[in-house]
């Protein structure tokens, strides 16, 4: 009998060592927890990485769950893998989920990590931005506020839809009121080249108490579009502008304004006829769109965003229903001036972003505006250009102030002259954006205006022109 059980235990020792040398993996035991989980979000993904188990796993497990494992757990199937990071795709986006990771090996599985969780968002991008600025860094200035240095309030304050809250102050995290928006908008509407209405009473009952000056402004926003009022007889003046108003208010605007060079537009049904500005475009980035009242307010975030317009470009979160603060509201409004007609006083050149090596093209456009900026029709405009070198002898202008080593644009006949071959500028107060292409070298390109048969003397018209510089590489 002694000698039977000595048997069987050798050969079951045997098949124990046989089973291992087969596998080609000897298991030292169940792997550790794995640690250090963490995560990553993309658009419907989210990468995660770990630190591996000990004990030789052979796989692990990913498991997910939107409700925090209380009562919903998934696995991610993906191929075995002893690699520490996985990408689990097919989400949700603007959906928050919790992760864990198990290892395993034929001695068994591991208890899950230390959860981590991950809000997969979309990554789109605006698709319809404003080639042109209706307020270049270089020509507006500083608006003299002491308690912010926004680019975008300096805009607005140039084109003087704000006066500020004081003479050096703009109170940029203040909410703003609907009577205030209703001032805002109307000194808005001329310089982007739309037209103020009368401002008749347009029924609404509560605003009798308020300056005519305000009571005009309800009514003219009224007239053009923009506000409906909260109801068929009230405004609501004293109320806060939400967000979600806000981009009511400034679809709608746009919608009555100019198209201005470089300025997205759209036909306003089917595809032909008429034009205004706006995307159709339909992507965003955004997660809490369900919380807007309208469905037109959701277009309208929604193409705002694409032109840009919206402050909030990278983030997930419009926050429709908050107040909107006096910067948020500079921000938007700067941005959709970019779209409209309005540019700065005087002669105004700006050319495209671009990007590249070699040969260059830089959409270049004009513009003239009287000193209330208001656009000047019939202007005759010439263009120039000068490369950049380190040649001896070679300048932008002479001594007398005339054109030395200079050439025309594309668009130009007889450089650094104005006749009736220049263009001039439209109705709008603009020339026809033009392409022009500079080789691998920096060049700066200029244009001015004068009366018929001038030459261009930098002594006399170096203060009026205009100059882009091209770096090229």
């Amino acid at each position: 009998m002694r000698k039977t059980l000595r048997r069987l235990t050798a050969t079951a020792l045997v098949f124990a060592l046989v089973g291992s040398l087969g596998s080609g993996i000897a298991y030292a035991a169940v792997p550790t927890v794995p640690t250090g989980l963490t995560a990553v979000a993309g658009n419907k993904s989210v990468v995660l990485t770990w630190t591996a188990s000990s004990n030789t796993p052979t796989d692990y497990i990913v498991e997910y769950s939107p409700d925090g494992f209380v009562t919903t757990s998934n696995r991610f199937i993906d191929a075995v893998s002893t690699a520490v990071s996985a990408t689990v795709t097919g989400l949700t986006n603007g959906t928050q989920y919790t992760f864990r990771v198990k290892g395993t090996n034929g001695d068994g599985t591991s208890d899950p990590s230390a959860t981590t969780t991950g809000v997969p968002y979309s990554n789109h991008t605006p698709n319809d931005l404003a080639v042109f600025d209706a307020c270049p860094a270089s020509v507006i200035p500083a608006a003299g506020f002491t308690d912010t240095t926004s680019l975008d309030v300096d805009c607005v304050k140039y084109y003087g839809i704000t006066k500020g809250t004081t003479a050096t102050t703009f109170s940029p995290i203040d909410f703003v009121t609907r009577w205030q928006m209703a001032l805002f908008l109307t000194r808005m509407v001329v310089p982007a080249g739309a037209t103020l209405p009368s401002g008749a009473d347009q029924g609404f009952t509560d605003i009798s108490g308020k300056s005519v000056e305000i009571q005009t402004a309800v009514n003219q926003i009224k007239q053009l579009g923009i506000t409906v009022g909260k109801t068929a007889t009230t405004f609501a003046p004293d109320d806060y502008v939400t967000r979600e108003e806000m981009a009511l208010f400034m679809s709608r605007l746009l919608k009555a304004s100019q198209t201005g060079p470089g300025g997205n537009e759209e036909f306003v049904t089917g595809t032909s006829g008429a034009k205004e500005i706006k995307s159709l475009d339909a992507d965003h980035n955004f997660s809490d769109l369900g919380a807007v009242s309208l469905m037109e307010t959701q277009t309208a975030i929604i193409s705002l965003w694409n032109l840009g317009v919206t402050e909030v470009i990278a983030a997930t979160l419009y926050q429709p229903t908050i107040n909107i603060s006096r910067l948020n509201m500079a921000q938007m409004m700067a941005r959709a001036l970019d779209h409209t007609n309005a540019r700065p006083a005087g002669l105004n050149i700006q050319g495209s972003s671009y990007s590249g090596t070699g040969s260059i093209e830089v959409t270049v456009s004009v513009t003239h505006r009287t000193a209330d900026l208001q656009p000047i029709v019939g202007s005759l405009v010439d263009s120039f250009k000068y490369q950049h070198t380190t040649t001896t002898g070679y300048s932008r202008f002479s001594l007398d102030g005339s054109c030395a080593q200079t050439v025309a644009t594309v668009v130009a006949v007889n450089s650094c002259y104005i006749d009736a071959t220049d263009r001039a500028t439209d109705s709008n107060g603009n020339i026809a954006t033009f392409v022009e292409v500079v080789t691998a070298a920096t060049w700066d390109i200029y244009a001015w205006t004068a009366a018929t048969g001038t030459f261009y003397d930098n002594d006399l018209h170096g203060g009026d022109v205009g100059k882009i510089t091209v770096i090229g590489s």
